[in-house]
């Protein structure tokens, strides 16, 4: 059976169904903004702008969600065995994710709010404007919020690179951590 909680060697299961689901959409939440941006203007760009506005409000809250579970239930530790300097830019780069994870979504959210453009949650609510409409502001906050993605796009493949290799080429256990359908060790 599955633990709830993080053990000191494993992952629980509701941090890496956090992990997992945060990690489908933004891969998703890319695609759909790469896509969308390169449609011309019409009902269809709008449509696919609404929906990666919606997904991107439920990943800023899916990753404030996680950082209070992270701050209840601390992460495995890493091990010893790995160099300090490994260890320290693994801690790094997941507050680096974090802040990305939050900042994204906010500065798409600022340059919607000053671009004019409604956000509403897949339809259900409509979200308050954090700005007032500002076309010198959205320019800005757009570039902004490129630029963070842009980041955050390339934070992933730094991410995916080292759990390969500590999955397939160290095979010290670290990748084995996150992924659900692997034994864990019992504490």
């Amino acid at each position: 059976m599955a633990n709830l909680r993080n053990s000191t060697g494993s992952y629980g299961i509701i941090a890496q169904a956090f992990h997992w689901l945060v990690a489908a959409l933004v891969l998703a939440q890319i695609g759909i903004g790469v896509y969308a941006a390169n449609l011309p203007v019409s009902l269809a760009r709008l449509q696919w702008l609404s929906r990666h506005k919606s997904l991107g409000l439920a990943i800023l809250t899916l990753v404030l969600l996680r950082l209070g579970w992270r701050a209840l239930n601390p992460p495995p530790e890493l091990p010893s065995s790995m160099p300090r300097w490994e260890r320290c830019a693994a801690l790094a780069t997941h507050r680096l994710f974090y802040l990305l994870l939050i900042l994204a979504p906010l500065a798409g959210w600022l340059y919607a709010s000053a671009a004019g453009l409604s956000v509403n949650w897949f339809g259900l609510f409509q979200v308050p404007d954090l700005v007032s409409k500002n076309n010198e502001l959205a320019e800005l906050f757009k570039a902004v919020h490129i630029g963070l993605v842009a980041l955050l796009a390339s934070l992933v493949a730094v991410h995916v690179g080292a759990a390969l290799r500590h999955g397939l080429i160290l095979r010290d256990g670290v990748m084995h951590r996150m992924l659900p359908w692997m034994p864990r060790r019992e504490d």
